[in-house]
């Protein structure tokens, strides 16, 4: 999930180093909890900061230290290795909670999930993504659906419904081009952005097990399936049901394009809500992928987002102590709803944001779900192939097998490195 551009510090201490808003540097002034933290909105700053005064620990004081979301994830590995390491770390579920664990960067947390009852508590979804060689390796903390988000407003003056199959779909983008709307739009100049139309394409056509195992690096990308999968995708660019010149926009930067209804729908996740005005954000929809196989099951993507306690953290005790305080309901509750996310533990209310409310209820009749392309993939293919598919959209008219060719040629390299 993308965060914001600068780095914000809280609690009673300020890290080595750490630039105030003046310039000036300020040094570390004794010990501390340190906490390392990524956003994506100023909303979700908030929420944490929240959480943060609502602590109360015994003994050390916290000092948090919040990093944009590029920085912070070409950092990560590097402060895991620090020693000592930080105290508590956010990072994702999936393969990327595996590789750091496979390098011994991660303590396990079974003690503290036996102890505070993890596996009543929390979804058995959450826990398998946190779960490698049978021990549990980060608390699970927050997780959120994709789907299509539009102006509930541009549909009913279109005379429109959102779309549940691919037919209906183009009919609809039809509909939208006649009525000088683009009828989708995408941030490809962040290439994450696409993991998801791919996610989502294969998913629909070929279910859960090839598209694990393709990510897993088990399959060719030079399978007859995935041409369909790049097929289907070429053939909306090739429509013109894209918003023109959006491969070539952030994420961000196609946000008002759905907000003043010249653009009909964005594939997001439901971090994007708090990107729009109050005012448009009342007035959003959110529907899941269409189905592009009648009564095939529907698998969603859910990435789970997670604490992690670094295995050489200057304060174990203090960290597992926080960890604990963070994995109370009231407290994920509580910082999930204002974040606009869902909280991974059974029984708890979404809120009563209507956007949150039918993410819940996506997740809870999807029949399984994913973590995301790159987080489903090893970090040394994810992203090259996520580039290899910006190129792709930035040409839509090239042949599919030439991009096909230029992944397993990827693929094969890994494994033979």
């Amino acid at each position: 999930m993308p965060c914001m551009k600068r780095r914000h510090l809280l609690g009673l201490t300020l890290p080595l180093g750490a630039a105030t808003a003046a310039g000036t540097t300020v040094q570390p002034q004794g010990e501390a909890l340190e906490l390392r933290w990524m956003f994506s909105s100023g909303e979700q700053r908030t929420q944490w900061v929240r959480v943060m005064e609502r602590y109360r620990p015994d003994g050390l004081p916290v000092r948090s230290v919040e990093l944009e979301q590029a920085r912070y994830k070409a950092q990560f590995e590097d402060q895991l290795r620090e020693r000592p390491a930080p105290d508590v770390m956010f990072w994702f579920g999936g393969e990327r909670l595996r590789e750091a664990v496979r390098q011994g960067l991660l303590a396990p947390l079974d003690a503290l999930a036996e102890r505070d009852g993890w596996s009543r508590r929390f979804t058995r979804a959450a826990l398998d993504a946190v779960r490698v060689d049978g021990s549990l390796y980060a608390l699970p903390l927050s997780t959120y659906a994709w789907g299509l988000y539009y102006r509930r407003s541009l549909w009913r003056r279109l005379q429109l419904q959102p779309p549940a199959t691919w037919d209906e779909w183009l009919q609809q983008n039809d509909a939208l081009r006649a009525a000088r709307v683009a009828p989708l739009t995408v941030g490809a100049e962040d290439s994450w952005t696409l993991g998801a139309w791919f996610d989502y394409l294969n998913l629909r056509l070929h279910g859960k097990d090839f598209h694990q195992g393709l990510l897993a690096g088990r399959h060719s990308w030079q399978d007859r399936r995935i041409r369909a999968v790049l097929e289907h995708w070429q053939e909306l660019w090739l429509r013109g049901d894209f918003q023109s010149g959006c491969e070539r926009l952030g994420w961000r930067q196609v946000l008002p394009y759905v907000s003043r209804g010249a653009s009909g729908m964005v594939l997001m996740g439901g971090f994007v809500a708090l990107q729009f005005p109050a005012g448009v954000r009342a007035d959003l929809g959110f529907v899941p992928f269409p189905r592009l196989r009648p009564r095939a099951p529907l698998v969603e993507n859910a990435p789970l987002d997670v604490l992690v306690q670094p295995s050489h953290a200057r304060h174990p005790r203090a960290a597992q102590a926080f960890l604990r305080h963070m994995a109370q309901p009231s407290v994920q509750a509580a910082l999930n709803h204002g974040m606009g996310l869902l909280t991974p533990q059974h029984g708890l209310d979404p809120g009563d944001d209507p956007l949150q409310r039918d993410a819940a209820a996506l997740l809870s009749q999807a029949s399984a779900s994913m973590q995301y392309f790159d987080r489903d993939s090893a970090t040394a293919f994810s992203g090259p192939a996520l580039s290899l598919l910006r190129d792709f959209v930035r040409a839509p008219e090239q042949p599919v097998e030439g991009v096909q060719a230029q992944l397993e040629a990827l693929r094969q390299r890994l494994r033979r490195a």
